[in-house]
């Protein structure tokens, strides 16, 4: 048997981190060619024969260059939410992501930050660090280097509308997040047999109208 709690309307706190980054990048790229080879083979009679085939083969051409570009990096202020939930979460509109303000706790409750701003800075430029990298990526087929610098960095503390669901099914406990947004649902789903899989699929299915019902009406 499974049960559904009424679920809570929350506002996380994220921290937002926006940063330029110039980068200095070496690599690869390949250029293919075409080359006739000797062959041998044995044909229907028992004989070998010789004969000539095309094969392709591959060349790489060393390419270093500049890049530039400004990213946004989220990390969740809330010692309650894992990064990959927040990730799984993702994106929220900008009309969605706001700073602190009474009116928030119409409907909602808001979670006060768990982690600072100077404790989540290390991981918002490292994750910063891997956009800039990425994109240094698409410029060439292998990336062997890039050295990035980081500038103008800013942060701010917003918070995000997330509705959060108990669920508990044959005695385990499981938590399902939704985007307050988008309705994106996110968390873990119980393993189970045939008829029962039916079953948790049919509550699931009621969650996400329900949630659907409550963005729009809200």
């Amino acid at each position: 048997r499974s049960a559904l709690n009424r679920g809570q309307g929350s506002y996380i706190p994220f921290w937002r981190f926006d940063a330029d980054a110039y980068s200095e990048w070496e690599g690869e790229i390949s250029q293919t060619h075409t080359r006739q080879v000797p062959r041998t083979r044995t044909n229907a009679e028992g004989k070998t024969e010789h004969y000539t085939a095309t094969e392709t083969y591959q060349t790489w051409h060393p390419r270093r260059g500049t890049h530039t570009g400004r990213h946004r990096a989220w990390i969740p202020g809330s010692t309650g939410l894992t990064h990959r939930e927040a990730d799984d979460l993702m994106p929220f509109p900008e009309e969605a992501m706001m700073t602190y303000s009474p009116d928030l706790l119409v409907g909602f409750s808001a979670e006060e930050p768990g982690i600072d701003e100077k404790g989540a800075q290390v991981d918002g430029e490292q994750r910063i660090r891997e956009m800039e990298r990425a994109a240094c990526a698409r410029e060439v087929e292998r990336l062997t280097r890039a050295d990035i610098t980081l500038s103008n960095i800013a942060s701010a503390l917003c918070y995000l509308p997330i509705w959060i669901y108990g669920y508990d099914y044959q005695h385990q406990h499981y938590r399902v997040l939704v985007n307050g947004h988008t309705g994106e649902i996110v968390g873990d789903r119980p393993v189970s047999k045939a008829r029962e899989g039916i079953a948790v699929g049919i509550g699931v299915a009621i969650v996400v109208l329900l949630i659907v019902l409550i963005i729009i009406f809200r």
